[in-house]
């Protein structure tokens, strides 16, 4: 091996790491408003994964018949949304900000109770055993931990629930499903709109990097996250999905693999719908987009998650 083999070699190496660090190690964002400021009546709730993380959240509008639990994207976000003044080294992949408390808004106006939470290693919730994300593989704990919340808070208890969930949360939902699909049924979860999933694999081939990168990437990942592959096959587990779903796609998000995306819709054996988003040319506009455009969001839970009547 030559100096300069060895030079590229460590330099891969270096950026192999920087790369999969930013996949294993969220960005810490503080919350610059609470429901509070967009008029929204909230309890600071916490609840316990199963595997004994302590997560953090809000429950909005919690006196409503029905309730939806809401999933952040993780990564560069949290319950809040996505801040650009801390994203990681100076990376902004998105030059505005993503608010997810507007989206909330936009479901309790039109009568809704909302549960939004922190995913482990992200907010206020707990660190997992090794710290890092895994792309909604181990998030999956989350999910059901909120989902078992609603079932038995006094607040929302028997009460229809819905689930919104963006990216590395939809992964998470639907990879929860697959775990312990008796859980959804059991809380009275009637309907799902899943944004955007993505494996992470392939938002790092249509970023650019290129496979001998790439595989030094996943070796990086893997070996952190006790053997998770960047391409951890959710779409394997959309084949548990049991209840009515809508899957949002920005036609032209430049980040995914629309044959993943078909595969994931493709293997849903209930009720389906596919919702293309045509205007956004960037991934992160379809985060924005239910909260300028929640028409869509709206008409799948009106229809799917009747009112249960509100608390006395």
């Amino acid at each position: 091996m030559t100096a300069e083999t060895q030079q590229i070699s460590a330099d891969q190496s270096a950026m192999a790491k920087h790369i999969g660090d930013t996949m294993l190690y969220p960005p810490e964002q503080p919350f610059p408003k609470t429901p509070l400021d967009y008029g929204i009546a909230y309890r600071d709730v916490s609840f316990e994964a199963r595997d004994g993380v302590r997560l953090s959240g809000w429950l909005l509008n919690e006196t409503a018949g029905n309730v939806i639990v809401m999933t952040h994207f993780g990564y560069r976000a949290n319950r809040y949304g996505y801040q650009l003044k801390h994203q990681p080294d100076g990376s902004v992949p998105y030059d505005k900000e993503i608010e997810f408390v507007k989206v909330a808004k936009r479901l309790t106006d039109a009568g809704y109770a909302v549960l939004m939470y922190d995913l482990r290693n992200h907010g206020l919730s707990g660190k997992s055993r090794l710290g890092v994300g895994t792309g909604g593989v181990d998030e999956r704990w989350d999910v059901l931990a909120a989902v078992d919340f609603v079932a038995a808070d006094p607040a929302t208890a028997g009460k229809p629930v819905g689930l919104l969930s963006y990216c590395m949360g939809a992964n998470a939902t639907i990879n929860a499903m697959a775990e312990d699909a008796d859980a959804f049924s059991h809380a009275g979860v009637n309907a799902l709109v899943a944004l955007q999933p993505l494996r992470n694999g392939d938002f790092l081939r249509k970023t650019g990097v290129v496979e001998g990168l790439w595989n030094a990437v996943e070796d990086h990942f893997t070996a952190h996250t006790g053997g998770i592959s960047l391409d951890y096959p959710v779409q394997d587990a959309a084949t548990f999905v049991n209840v009515p779903t809508r899957l949002v796609q920005a036609r032209k998000d430049p980040n995914t693999d629309f044959d993943f995306v078909a595969a994931l819709f493709e293997n849903i054996p209930v009720e389906k719908e596919m919702y293309w988003l045509e205007e956004p040319t960037h991934r992160f506009d379809g985060y924005n987009w239910f909260g300028d455009h929640p028409g869509d969001m709206l008409t799948w839970f009106d229809s799917h998650v009747p009112d249960g009547g509100s608390a006395k």
